[in-house]
């Protein structure tokens, strides 16, 4: 792996770069599995950073280009897609980027409340009516609000958060979800390894789909706030996929990830490929 590391940061290869990476979000773990898990979890929210900012700024920046989709062999890098041609949880962040219409939280000039940023890029306009919700570490609701907003076709708009639903700045312990027609942006005023998360709780099931001896669906159900879950389809066969990346489930929430060309999978399998944000 060290030898396919082409990127240059003194020792010869990029680890470096990459824990650099991790450690500013995250306290660096001490196994692979982890490890591989948080450098895609930083990736992904990295190009998503980016992309948000530039697409909701509409029209002082007029699009973005991605470096880069695939590897041609195995390596560690930006691709979306690795050498084997298993999609990286940045490929599915693009999907939804990419989308003709956008749903985002920004973060607020000088430390102040953030900006719900949204964009359509569809042919009309778009009235949707975002849902906000102050939640605590341990998902309760302290603050709810709903926000009617109007963006005509191919526009952008950015309003603010009323202050009264904006988290503290610099709190570690409440963050801010905003909802609209099946688009969801999350807030957290500080970095991963200072919130208070609590410990993930969530029940695994899995269900054949009827008709398809190769495919079944994840069943995931939340009993705390569990963030970036994600299923890692070739843990279950070499050639699986999942319909979906990271996800962030409230407590109560369920997910329904579908998994094509692993055959059957029990519970126990299933939730081995799950990873999730994890208190440091």
């Amino acid at each position: 792996m060290l030898h396919h590391q082409r990127a240059e940061d003194g020792n010869g290869n990029g680890n470096g770069k990459l824990n650099r990476g991790v450690e500013r979000h995250f306290v660096l773990p001490g196994d692979f599995d982890r490890w591989h898990y948080l450098t895609q979890v930083v990736q992904a929210r990295a190009v998503a950073a980016g992309i948000e900012h530039w697409r909701s700024h509409w029209p002082r920046c007029a699009g973005t280009v991605v470096w880069q989709l695939n590897d041609c062999w195995p390596v560690s890098s930006w691709a979306a897609i690795d050498g084997d041609g298993r999609l990286k949880p940045l490929w599915y962040e693009l999907r939804r980027l990419y989308a003709d219409r956008l749903l985002t939280l920004l973060p607020g000039a000088d430390g102040g409340a953030p900006q719900i940023g949204v964009v359509n890029q569809a042919g009309g306009p778009w009235q949707p009516t975002v849902r906000l919700r102050r939640c605590t570490a341990d998902g309760s609701v302290t603050a709810e609000a709903e926000v009617p907003i109007s963006v005509g076709a191919r526009s952008a708009a950015r309003i603010g958060v009323p202050q009264a639903l904006a988290p503290v700045a610099g709190s570690a312990k409440e963050f801010l979800v905003a909802d609209a027609d099946g688009l969801r942006a999350l807030h957290f005023p500080v970095t991963d390894r200072v919130f208070a998360y609590p410990r993930p709780e969530f029940t695994v099931e899995v269900e054949p789909v009827a008709g398809a001896g190769n495919r079944v669906d994840v069943v995931v159900t939340a009993g705390t706030l569990v963030r970036d879950l994600l299923l890692q389809a070739d843990r279950l066969a070499p050639d699986a996929v999942a319909g979906q990346g990271l996800l962030t489930l409230l407590p109560g929430e369920q997910a329904r990830i579908r998994v094509d060309g692993c055959g059957p999978v029990d519970a126990a399998a299933a939730r081995s490929a799950l990873f999730c944000v994890e208190p440091a």
